[in-house]
């Protein structure tokens, strides 16, 4: 049985499934697949811990920026 079928069978829904085929690789067929899917769990989430650092490293609002918007938004009240 392949390792999608056993998948499957386990009960994993389809966004996992797909998630865990990418972790291939790292499965070994004479271990237990209840393994598989805690290593994949845990792999995948550190994947998506970094790629939220990421997001957030770029949403990180510069200090001056703010000044600079703030004086503009001064000058336009002043008129």
């Amino acid at each position: 049985m392949d390792l999608k079928q056993q998948l499957v069978n386990y009960g994993c829904g389809a966004e996992f499934i797909d998630i865990a085929l990418g972790y291939a690789q790292f499965y070994i067929p004479e271990q237990d697949i209840e393994t598989f899917i805690d290593y994949v769990e845990e792999a995948h989430a550190k994947v998506e811990e970094a790629q939220y650092a990421e997001k957030m490293e770029k949403e990180i609002v510069n200090p001056s920026d703010l000044t600079e918007a703030f004086q503009e938004f001064e000058d336009e009240e002043s008129l």
